[in-house]
């Protein structure tokens, strides 16, 4: 939405297409058909926020396109998907890519139980719905999204219990570093003082160096167990501690989706903190790939207003590339924002020195856990496959791991991590399985061509 409103307030021709039957994305999430707002500050800033940016699409060189899928990129062209209209292409000059992120999927015992639920699950239910998922709810995660979630939903009235935080207490040294940085981040510094005494006022114990092991329960999550964590989240011996709760809340963080960039053959780096493979760019956000903007949570996790302020100069210089800004005009429109990306970028850094993901994460599976919950594949199938390759599509050929709705969404970096530990490589070095068309489920109905008629490659 940035990018479109920063394109279109200088002259360029905008197409906004976005999956969404609303825009505003999961921070930005509207309520849900037939709910009425009466006061917009019970839903907190991000609700104006994205109000704001939402009106900044409301302009004449910009078309909006909902509920509409994007498919694949061919050369200069998006295929997309319609329920009602069906598949439509889409040619450009130039394309912004920002696809987001989800959720970082955890795996351990019993992660697949109903109940067992993901942080952006549980705040769209309560968000949008405004319906809390259980009466007792734990939430489980690490960074400033344990703090940040948690708070938010407690003041949407869900019942959080009790936080669990994998790092530890921040020291010294890091509380100093965050300080230095705070520059051009009070807007966050304020959010997390403010979250903090949410979580101070309700009395909800936060317990740091603290892990998930397993969900139990007879048909849903009946109680949890964590236990205390070293410096690289394994879990210490004899720390393990089980409650009864009817909820659990994961919150580690997110991955990009970036299937749409793979496609097309962008250039990655690696950043475990920034969701794994990120998508090289310059500071205008272009890509490896002529024409081709990547912004956002899509291109590596550095949150909300990162992804606004890159979205901006990204539009912006689309707009000198079409001959709408000049050289100099350009560089003075983008100035503020790349200030503020610096900013940005330093707090995230110090960030991360304090809430580094470890790989402790990718060992709380058994060998009776499901891995790929799309196709029921447990650990014990892929163990043995594990052992001949370090190829991630081979493992997806033998067993289907990855093929299934999610296509490889949940079970692929668990997997690469599985491969990580048997062959000693690192994570970097184990690319993902090869990206197809589509790069996400759509009607076979939508995208087939009726006019083939082969009879004989059909049984009846």
């Amino acid at each position: 939405m940035a990018a479109a409103a920063s394109a279109a307030r200088h002259g360029v021709q905008v197409a906004l297409i976005d999956e969404r039957t609303t825009f505003g994305g999961q921070i930005f999430k509207r309520l849900g058909p037939g709910f009425h707002l009466a006061d917009p500050a019970d839903l907190g800033n991000d609700y104006s926020r994205g109000a704001q940016l939402i009106e900044g699409i409301d302009h004449r060189l910009i078309t909006l396109f909902n509920e509409t899928l994007v498919l694949t990129i061919e050369g200069s062209t998006v295929i997309t998907s319609h329920p009602r209209f069906g598949v439509r292409n889409f040619s450009f000059n130039n394309l912004i890519v920002a696809p987001g992120a989800y959720d970082r999927p955890v795996v351990f015992p019993g992660w697949t139980l109903p109940g067992v639920m993901t942080a952006g699950a549980v705040q769209t239910l309560v968000k949008t719905q405004q319906i809390s998922p259980g009466r007792k709810i734990l939430f489980a995660g690490s960074g400033p999204l344990a703090l940040a979630f948690s708070a938010q939903l407690i003041k949407l009235g869900a019942p959080v219990y009790k936080v669990l935080e994998s790092a530890p207490f921040p020291s010294p040294l890091s509380l100093a570093r965050l300080a230095l940085n705070v520059g051009g981040n009070l807007d966050l510094a304020a959010d997390a003082l403010r979250y903090q005494s949410i979580l101070l006022k309700n009395r909800i114990p936060f317990l740091y160096r603290r892990i998930i092991l397993k969900a139990e329960g007879d048909g849903r999550v009946e109680s949890v167990t964590y236990g205390k964590v070293d410096r690289n989240w394994n879990l210490i011996p004899g720390s393990e501690v089980s409650e009864s709760v009817d909820t659990l809340c994961i919150g580690y963080g997110f991955f990009p989706s970036h299937e749409l960039l793979r496609l097309v053959d962008c250039s990655f780096s690696y950043d475990e903190n920034k969701g794994g493979f990120t998508v090289d760019k310059d500071r205008w956000g272009q890509s490896s790939i002529e024409g081709i903007f990547a912004v956002g949570d899509g291109t590596g996790v550095t949150g909300s207003y990162s992804a606004v302020a890159q979205g901006s100069v990204a539009g912006l210089r689309i707009a000198h590339l079409q001959g709408k800004l000049s050289e100099s005009d350009l560089e003075r429109a983008a100035r503020p924002f790349h200030r503020e990306l610096a900013a940005r970028n330093s707090f995230q850094k110090a960030l991360n020195k304090v809430y580094s993901i470890k790989p402790g994460i990718y060992r709380l599976a058994d060998k009776d856990t499901v891995i790929c919950r799309c196709e029921n594949i447990k650990k014990s199938e892929i163990d043995p496959i594990v052992e001949s390759t370090d190829d991630l599509s081979v493992i997806k050929s033998y067993c289907r791991a990855g093929m299934g709705l999610c296509q490889g969404r949940n079970c692929q970096r668990q997997i690469a991590a599985m491969i990580s530990e048997k062959h000693g490589k690192d994570l970097s070095e184990i690319n993902f399985a090869t990206p197809r068309f589509p790069v996400k489920p759509v009607e076979i109905g939508l995208i087939a061509d009726p006019s083939i008629q082969e009879e004989k490659y059909f049984i009846t």
